[in-house]
């Protein structure tokens, strides 16, 4: 916003009143409450982001894949629409307030764009990474939908494309989300199924806690055998009469994400460890321990449950159980 502000002309006015500095001073003051928490935790959300500024750490050219997620992001249509938005020949208008809305979509979108194109030469990037940065241009393509007037060839060709494009992503994504909530008769749950449906599952893992806690007398641990995707929608769903007591994988050695700070440590137990994983190896190692049954007291095999809805499968829940922790370094 800076940026734009100190390269129009029009807007550089702003810099001299009061109200862009009130406006930082507020935003400031809103802020100041994770600034505050990042200063008491070393500036955990500061250094965890920085570590992602190269791309995910597997030194591969992934240019081709950028502009392979974009086009899925945004459709054909939308890509060629989005890079006529960036490149100001295609269109013929050079009025002051089209010169503005040029600027506009490249500050904030080819900017960061060119960031993320130039990291793609060393690294993969995620495919919702660039995502937000096409937020600045869709009201550029939604005007270019509209127009009627002194339009490029080009451009006449992309808006004629948009209704079938339209009508094409209306019937795809109706499908898909109705397939991931109510389903499609004939069809399983088989793709994508393993990480969702994670209040249905929650279900399935308080009945396993249910069973260990009548069996044993003791109130167990679950340890979501993920970095992101089984601690977190086990705290979120678990609504029973009795809380499990959550943990995650930080308790054998590999990231857990924010329960490296809630719980940056467990104590050697013999109450039972319920160990949850998206698949099965998970819970036989982790990226950075290669065996962790000697972390653990008669460690039991890796077992499964198939989570219905309404008769239906809708996905695999593997856990492990044991009847203790013995530490990180036993």
């Amino acid at each position: 916003a800076l940026l734009f502000v100190i390269l129009d002309p029009a807007s550089r006015r702003w810099l001299r009143r009061p109200h862009a500095y009130l406006a930082a001073a507020l935003a400031l003051l809103l802020f100041s409450p994770v600034i505050i928490w990042n200063f008491q935790h070393d500036w955990a959300s500061i250094t965890f982001q920085s570590s992602r500024v190269k791309g995910v750490g597997d030194n591969q050219f992934s240019v081709h894949e950028l502009f392979l997620h974009l086009m899925v992001l945004l459709t054909p249509m939308g890509l060629l629409a989005a890079a006529m938005a960036l490149w100001p020949r295609t269109e013929r208008d050079s009025s002051t307030y089209a010169r503005k809305r040029r600027l506009f979509v490249g500050v904030f979108t080819g900017v960061p764009l060119s960031v993320f194109l130039i990291l793609s030469i060393f690294d993969s990037q995620r495919f919702h990474w660039p995502g937000p940065l096409w937020l600045a241009v869709l009201p550029t393509m939604a005007w270019m939908m509209g127009q009627a007037g002194d339009l490029s060839a080009t451009a006449r060709r992309v808006r004629a494309a948009w209704k079938p494009t339209i009508m094409i992503c209306l019937i795809l994504y109706g499908f898909v989300l109705h397939y991931v909530v109510l389903g499609i008769p004939g069809i399983p749950y088989k793709f994508l199924s393993e990480r969702y449906f994670w209040r249905e599952a929650t279900s399935e893992v308080e009945q396993i806690v249910a069973e260990v806690r009548q069996r044993t007398g003791q109130e167990p641990i679950v340890v979501g055998m993920s970095k992101w995707s089984v601690a977190a929608p086990l705290s979120f769903y678990n609504r029973g009469d009795e809380p499990m007591e959550i943990r995650s994988r930080n308790m054998f050695g590999d990231s857990g994400a924010m329960y490296d700070f809630w719980y940056p440590s467990e104590s050697p137990t013999t109450r039972p460890i319920i160990m949850v994983g998206i698949w099965r190896r998970d819970l036989e190692h982790t990226t950075k321990i290669h065996d962790i049954d000697r972390m653990l007291l008669q460690p039991g095999p890796v077992q499964e449950r198939v989570v219905m809805r309404e008769g239906k499968p809708l996905r695999q829940v593997h856990y492990r159980i044991a009847q203790g922790y013995l530490g990180k370094n036993p």
